[in-house]
This record gives structure tokens, C-alpha cells and sequence, in this order.
């Protein structure tokens, strides 16, 4: 009874292949008809960032501008800004990482757009909204405190900027798969900043065109980082996306 049942079923590797090229051609002829606008893909990508981490970072940003109205000494004022630099990006980590924390990649492969794009649309993101909290935390400090913006620039952004170095080198990492092992190099690079900042020898040793330059190499890095985790992230995160 079972043999008048049985059917044999030839598998024609090629013919499939085909049928699954047709297929992708298409999702993606329909999918382009209905592609968004950079503003709308910006928008919806918004919709998936926790907004508890931008309100984090300005009431850290409020908190420090409460320091150091009430701080009387230069010193104390480069460690609270030399330490605020760390930890304001340190609060971006958790959406920027949430990707590889719970192992998304795959899965955001099979969409229409690809993590280069999702990645640029979160950065561009974070970015907006962090020059606007900066902006309004400086304005802050300069009429609450006498804090120049040399002082913004050598004691706050210098840190914040290699510290994003170090987030966005990591998370382009083969070898670095973990978040607490980049927090943990984070921390150690603001517990090294700390110890060469508040070595008034040190500190007073360093010229002005040395921070200049300092301060040049770490944006050029900065953004060479990120740079060239846009343009090699398919080889680096070992994914594929399906439609290409």
C-alpha cells in the first residue's frame, strides 16, 4: 500500500538556483518601487533607540554643569570634564552594541536594507542628538562657570573622542565580541586620561600645538574608524546580506 504512495522527487540544483534568483529579483523590483526617503529610513530607525540613553546622557551633561558651577579649582574641573567624556559615550553603547549583543546580524541580512545603512542611520542619529546636548551643555557651562571652549575641547571632547574610537574600533572587530570587554577598555583608557591629566607636571608640559594636534588626530582617527567599519563591515562582522 505505501509503494502506490510513494513518489520520487528529483532535485534539479540548477533550476532551483534559477528560481531563486527570480525571486530576488522580485522582492527587490517590488521593494524598490516603495524604497523611503534618507529622512523617512531615519525616522523609522529612530523608532527602535531607547530614548532612556539620550535622557541619561543630558542629565549627566545637567548634573556636570551642577559641578562645576559649584567647583572652585581648574583641577577639579579637568577631572569631572576629563571623566564626563568616557562616560557620555559609555551611555551610547548599549543601542550601539544591540545588534551583536543579541545576535541580529543575521537576521537584519535578510532585509532590504543592509547594516551598512541601518549602522549609518543610528550614527547619524546619535550624532544629532549628542551635537545638540553638547551644544547646550557648553552654552551652560560658559555662563554658569568660567569654562572656555579650550577647555571644552582639550579636557571633554579630546577623551570623548578617542573613547569613540575605541567603541566603533571594537565593534567593527573580528576579534572582539564582547560589550563588557569594550566597556572594560573604555574605562581603563579614562582611568589612563585621569592619571596624565592630573599630573599637573604633565599637564603643564603639553603645549598648545601638541593639544592641537592631539586633538586633530583624534577626530581624523575618529572618523577614519568609522569609515572604514562602513566600508569593510561585511568582511569584518562575517555576514551576508540575502539579497545581494
Amino acid at each position: 500500500m505505501k509503494e502506490l504512495f510513494r513518489f520520487d522527487v528529483i532535485c534539479n540544483e540548477s533550476k532551483v538556483q534559477k528560481t531563486i534568483d527570480v525571486s530576488k529579483k522580485a522582492f527587490l523590483a517590488g521593494e524598490s518601487e516603495r524604497t523611503v526617503s534618507h529622512m523617512e529610513f531615519l525616522y523609522h530607525q529612530s523608532k527602535y533607540i531607547k530614548k532612556r540613553w539620550w535622557l541619561m546622557q543630558g542629565l549627566l551633561l545637567a548634573f556636570v554643569c551642577f559641578l562645576l558651577h559649584n567647583t572652585e579649582t581648574d583641577f577639579i574641573t579637568r577631572r569631572i570634564l576629563g571623566l564626563t567624556g568616557p562616560l557620555f559615550v559609555i551611555l551610547i553603547y548599549p543601542e550601539i552594541w544591540k545588534n551583536r549583543s543579541f545576535d541580529a546580524l543575521e537576521v537584519e541580512c535578510t532585509t532590504f536594507y543592509t547594516l551598512r545603512s541601518i549602522y549609518a542611520a543610528r550614527l547619524t542619529l546619535f550624532a544629532g542628538v549628542d551635537v545638540a546636548l553638547l551644544s547646550a551643555f557648553y552654552a551652560g557651562a560658559s555662563l554658569l562657570t568660567r569654562m572656555t571652549l579650550w577647555e571644552m575641547l582639550t579636557q571633554f571632547l579630546l577623551p570623548f573622542n578617542l573613547t569613540c574610537c575605541i567603541c566603533f574600533r571594537t565593534l567593527y572587530s573580528k576579534r572582539i565580541n564582547s560589550q563588557a570587554l569594550s566597556l572594560l577598555l573604555c574605562v581603563l583608557w579614562a582611568g589612563v586620561w585621569s592619571m596624565l591629566i592630573l599630573n599637573d607636571a604633565v599637564f603643564l608640559a603639553i603645549s598648545v600645538p601638541v593639544w592641537v594636534s592631539l586633538l586633530a588626530a583624534s577626530v581624523f582617527f575618529m572618523g577614519y574608524t568609522i569609515y572604514r567599519g562602513q566600508r569593510e563591515w561585511q568582511s569584518i562582522l562575517e555576514v551576508k546580506p540575502l539579497w545581494i
